[in-house]
């Protein structure tokens, strides 16, 4: 059963973008990291037969605590100083035989970031979408070009990532069919 973890999802963010020119944006400055929120579900079915199918629905929703660090942002890049944070949540999980509920329950997870320096670059694209080349912020493992939305007022710039992820992992020895979803939500504030 998988669980979709923050641990690498703000590096990620501050470790895979850049913006096309030297313009100033509104985004240019100096920014106190203030949240990370996210909504999971992930989904693994092994099957081992046409009538032996095992499912496992794992769902989770959390938002960082002792959150530290900075973030100064300037010509298409990020540049994140002694991020850190901890999330203390609990995934709930649903595994089904033959789409016959067989078990629930919860699962308690806690989970702190040391301290972490990454440099990022980024493009945005019109009024509100932030682009990023080489992957964006996601903890599922997925991999390419994402992007998502980005939002400021007044001193509080909040940036929005969907994710969506489909792929199959033979890490067992069984080909498990993964179906990762999530919405995370990251929060600065500026200096």
């Amino acid at each position: 059963m998988k669980i979709l973890l923050p641990t690498a999802s703000l590096l990620l963010l501050f470790a895979a973008c850049k913006k096309d020119s030297g313009e100033k944006s509104a985004l240019d400055g100096n920014w106190n990291f203030t949240s990370l929120s996210a909504t999971t579900s992930s989904t693994e079915v092994v099957t081992y037969s046409q009538d032996d199918i095992e499912k496992t629905v794992t769902t989770s929703s959390y938002t960082s605590t002792n959150n530290k660090g900075t973030v100064a942002i300037g010509g298409g890049v990020m540049t994140a100083k002694g991020l850190s944070y901890s999330v203390d949540f609990d995934a709930s999980y649903i595994y089904y035989v033959n789409d016959v509920e067989q078990d629930a329950g919860t699962m308690p997870f806690s989970l702190t970031i040391p301290p972490t320096n990454s440099v990022a670059s980024f493009k945005l694209v019109g009024a509100d979408s932030i682009y990023f080349p080489s992957g964006g912020f996601s903890s599922m493992g997925a991999s390419g070009a994402s992007g998502g939305k980005y939002s400021l007022s007044g001193n509080t710039l909040t940036m929005i990532m969907k994710l969506d992820s489909s792929f199959v992992d033979n890490s067992s020895g069984m080909p498990v069919q993964k179906h990762d979803v999530a919405t995370e939500t990251v929060v600065l504030t500026r200096l």
